[in-house]
């Protein structure tokens, strides 16, 4: 690594987001952070202001969910942080890469509860995957690289640095880090070749797909696995994007009120292989759909961190790896024979297009279904719809039909005020594409 010449701790910090690829942050200026404020001014990444820290770390929130890679936020102290907890609390329950810099009192100031000042590891620390807080500006690139690792390996999730004042107008010489790229978790030949096995001898076998660190190519390669096994595939809470709506296998979302013969479905089940998900409150309808901790079902599991395999199921088998990893693996899986349960994948789909077709009359004048069904038949497939939480969001949930990947942004974790700033951020990130924003 070449040691460049001394540079303010502001200009290293914002250099070291340039060479992590970062394209654009999201940020409430404050002077807390000034001395970073001017080094964006001078670099390529596109800067959006916003009037609340709320919306800004839910605009970062979706920036992670639509790439992969960490959204970037900027708050100053206090009030900032707090404000902007919502964000950091919706990517610790979406399971989405995000990194939320926040300014701090000059490090002499510590400890006297000077103007705005606050302990960020005791506000963020059991809501964020890791809190740091950088007080010498030459471990900038060390600590920022920590970061986009922490953010993106295993379960990914939202990391938050403290910038003390000083810090960033000090300077130092130092190099910058690496481009990071996060590890990749493979599933074991033994691990797929029993999976084959278990799929072999079901009778009743279903797919669940949910949480992150998918791509558009698994998503297509699950899909052609659930083809050569005839599977029915139904998505987790808010990631009905996973898979096509109208693949002739897709079984519907397990969500607030599931179709009553989805859930039946599961219930029935022998096999359930659930991939990327956690199946928390929402998904199994009160932690009522899979028993604890041995569920009848021989579950499955499929994730990239190994904290989450039998943290409240016990699965007949774990795999720790990501979803894209998994669905990679299984391209070569086929069955060794004809399958038991030929055409239960065109009943589950059959019984999803009945649930979510037509929707029933309410009283009053204003048809919150008919309006989505109206929707659905006019937006484009590639159309990217976001909402927030309430009550309204169980109309999109059951008649609007996704088609392309990451064309949904809602939070898991059911917080309000995200369909706005998460339909603004995703119309600067895809301008061609038609973003549609629910709210109340």
């Amino acid at each position: 690594m070449t040691i460049r010449n001394s540079r303010t701790g502001g200009q290293i910090l914002i250099d070291q987001l340039v060479a992590q690829g970062v394209e654009r942050v999201t940020c409430v200026p404050g002077e807390s952070y000034l001395a970073a404020l001017d080094a964006l001014h001078d670099s390529p990444i596109d800067v959006m202001i916003c009037r609340a820290e709320g919306g800004a770390a839910m605009m970062a929130e979706a920036y992670g969910k639509l790439t992969g890679r960490p959204g970037i936020c900027f708050v100053t102290r206090g009030p900032g942080a707090t404000n902007a907890s919502h964000g950091v609390h919706i990517a610790m329950q979406d399971s989405t890469p995000m990194i939320l810099f926040v300014g701090q009192v000059d490090t002499g100031m510590r400890e006297r509860e000077a103007f705005q000042e606050l302990d960020y590891k005791a506000v963020f620390g059991t809501m964020a995957k890791w809190a740091v807080e950088i007080d010498r500006p030459d471990r900038i690139p060390e600590l920022v690289a920590r970061a986009f690792r922490v953010a993106m390996q295993g379960r990914p999730g939202p990391v938050v640095i403290s910038l003390p004042e000083n810090m960033l107008t000090e300077t130092a010489a130092v190099a910058d880090a690496m481009r990071i790229e996060p590890a990749v978790s493979w599933p074991a030949p033994a691990d797929i070749e029993k999976l084959g096995a278990m799929l072999a001898t079901a009778k009743a076998p279903l797919v669940i797909l949910g949480g992150s660190r998918w791509t558009d190519d698994a998503t297509k390669s699950i899909a052609r696995f659930a083809e050569r096994f005839d599977l029915p595939v139904a998505t987790s809470f808010r990631r009905a994007s996973l898979i096509d709506a109208d693949h002739s296998h897709y079984a519907g979302d397990l969500g607030i009120g599931p179709s009553p013969g989805l859930k039946a479905r599961i219930d029935n089940a022998d096999v359930v292989l659930l991939v990327g998900g956690r199946m928390s409150e929402m998904p199994s309808s009160s932690y009522t759909l899979l028993d604890i901790p041995n569920p009848q079902q021989k579950l499955i599991h499929v994730h990239p961190g190994s904290e989450e395999l039998g943290r409240v199921y016990q699965p007949a088998l774990a795999i720790q790896a990501t979803p894209a990893a998994f669905a990679a693996a299984v391209e070569t899986l086929k069955p060794s024979g004809a399958v038991a349960w030929k055409g239960e994948a065109a009943k589950a789909h059959a019984d999803y297009l009945a649930w979510t077709e037509k929707a029933r009359e309410l009283p009053g004048t204003f048809q919150y279904g008919q309006v989505m069904t109206w929707l659905r038949d006019r937006l484009p497939n590639d159309a990217i719809v976001c909402n927030g939480a309430g009550n309204y969001a169980g109309w999109i949930h059951r008649h609007h039909r996704f088609h392309s990947f990451a064309s949904q942004l809602a939070p898991t974790s059911g917080s309000m005020g995200y369909g706005v700033p998460a339909a603004v951020l995703a119309k600067r990130q895809y301008p061609d594409r038609t973003v549609v924003a629910f709210g109340r």
